[in-house]
């Protein structure tokens, strides 16, 4: 049974009309069940770009680990984080003061 927009709003709608109500903003996830394709026919594969209206991860960071000429390239590149050869080692062993600071773990 194909499945239309409409069709799939409703179900959407409904959903949220017989959850309860919360105190705080609730995400809903959607699951379908895809049956009867065969993936290796390429009449049946299924080509969809979805575009979501709210970002699912945190920004990437880049930390890069150079030293001289180098590590100046990447400063200009706005890199987010430049650890030079003696930051390093000083940082050796050192992991939860690496996580407290939230720069590199």
């Amino acid at each position: 049974m194909p499945l239309d927009q409409k069709t799939i709003l409703a179900a959407v709608k409904e959903a949220k009309e017989k959850s309860q109500k919360r105190k705080f903003n609730q995400s809903i996830q959607l699951v379908l069940k895809l049956q009867d394709i065969d993936m290796k026919a390429p009449e049946s594969k299924i080509q969809e770009v979805i575009e979501l209206p709210y970002s699912l991860e945190k920004p990437n960071k880049i930390c890069v680990i150079a030293s001289g000429e180098l590590a100046l390239k990447a400063r200009k590149a706005d890199a987010d984080h430049v650890i030079e050869r003696g930051e390093l080692e000083s940082l050796a062993g050192k992991k939860q003061e690496m996580r407290k600071s939230g720069q590199f773990l």
